[in-house]
């Protein structure tokens, strides 16, 4: 599988082409708005709101992993929101054209901060964004991903992520609801890419949204959706106090 990965920068995006570089039949190709990281693959330096560079970027892949992830020097809100908005519909845009048919973009669970921790928070539940450019772009990239299920023959599948971080760097810290291993993030982008649902005549069946948080006990957020589609988290954050 040819397969695009935006905001290849970003840890994120380093760690999500490390695991899918894991299989052998897999060929990478990254983007993201700052010079080559990798030698090792194919990069390509653009803005997602750039649409001649995006329709070279997605010719010939057969999927686009969004990671929803910024580039490495800072943005103004207003460059925030565009990218995730204009950004995202370039993209997506461009690879529909292209015959792209599989697609994952990384949103975020901040949209549901406002829902208190003793609450089980599942997938059905509304999305409250906060009033923060940075969660509200995530959450409109993800609106903007929706309608693209809904308009054209495409899979597409949102990861709502929770705060990444790795498990050995936050021992003896007091455990956080919404972490999640940035490894196990890695691996819930490859457990997405194996849905196929672009032939339904329904677009229901080819939106599909799922919280991605760590398996710790007494949760916020409820992972059985997420394990169903093939997400195997293995960090339990046990050295972070309760």
């Amino acid at each position: 599988m040819r397969i695009l990965v935006t905001g290849a920068a970003s840890a994120l995006g380093q760690e999500v082409a490390t695991a899918l570089a894991v299989d052998d039949s897999t060929q990478l190709r990254l983007l993201d708005d700052c010079a080559a990281q990798r030698q090792d693959v194919e990069w390509i330096a653009a803005r997602l709101t750039d649409p001649d560079a995006v329709r070279q970027a997605v010719q010939g892949v057969d999927a686009v992993v969004h990671t929803g992830e910024p580039p490495p020097a800072p943005e103004s809100e207003e460059a925030l929101l565009d990218r995730a908005t204009r950004g995202t519909h370039v993209l997506f845009q461009a690879a529909v054209e292209a015959g792209v048919k599989r697609f994952v973009y990384g949103s975020t669970l901040e949209v549901f901060r406002a829902y208190p921790d003793t609450v089980y928070v599942t997938e059905y539940y509304k999305p409250l964004p906060p009033p923060e450019m940075v969660v509200l772009a995530r959450y409109l990239g993800e609106m903007t991903c929706r309608e693209f299920a809904r308009e054209y023959p495409i899979t597409v599948t949102a990861l709502r992520l929770g705060k990444l971080v790795r498990e050995e760097e936050v021992a003896g810290r007091e455990r956080d609801l919404m972490w999640v291993d940035i490894r196990d993030a890695a691996q819930a982008f490859c457990a997405a890419l194996a849905r196929e649902a672009s032939a339904s005549l329904d677009w229901v069946p080819r939106w599909a949204v799922y919280h991605i948080a760590a398996p710790i006990a007494h949760p916020k957020f409820l992972l059985d959706r997420a394990k169903s589609m093939g997400y195997r988290p293995q960090r339990e954050f046990r050295g972070a106090e309760a």
